[in-house]
């Protein structure tokens, strides 16, 4: 006789309110179902509250916390820090405005250049333009 395969331990239940990382971040979601993964692990499947259902995903117990006053500490710090992050990031940009010459990114140079160029050449099946003969070449030489 097979030995008998144990059940796995749910940590978390069905319509639970917990917290779950997605990515490096901890968001407020709900426990829509409970399963396991091919190895007999649990899994759950989740929504993330105020995201659409096209994001619900199934994901192992290591992604989820329990929903108590610790955890959503912890959720805020991270969100604090990543807000602290992408802003330092951000005030590394150069200003924006005139450069260049005194012209702006969006120049009327570059862009007339530009669809003299796209006019200039036929246009493929796809509409995008014509193709570099050394894209060409590269093809053919398979």
């Amino acid at each position: 006789m097979a030995p008998k395969q144990q059940q796995p331990v749910f940590s978390f239940s069905a319509n639970e309110r917990v917290l779950c990382f997605h990515l490096e971040m901890l968001y407020e979601a709900k426990v829509l179902e409970v399963g396991e993964d091919d190895n007999g692990k649990p899994k759950y499947k989740i929504h993330y509250k105020g995201w659409k259902s096209s994001w619900d995903d199934w994901v192992g117990e290591d992604r989820i916390r329990k929903f108590t006053d610790e955890n959503r500490e912890l959720a805020t710090t991270l969100a604090q820090q990543s807000k602290a992050l992408h802003a330092g990031k951000s005030g590394n940009k150069p200003p924006k405005g005139k450069g260049l010459g005194g012209r702006g990114a969006g120049s009327d140079l570059s862009s007339a250049r530009g669809s003299e160029e796209r006019a200039a050449g036929t246009t493929t099946q796809s509409g995008r333009g014509p193709r570099r003969a050394r894209d060409f070449e590269l093809e053919t030489d398979l």
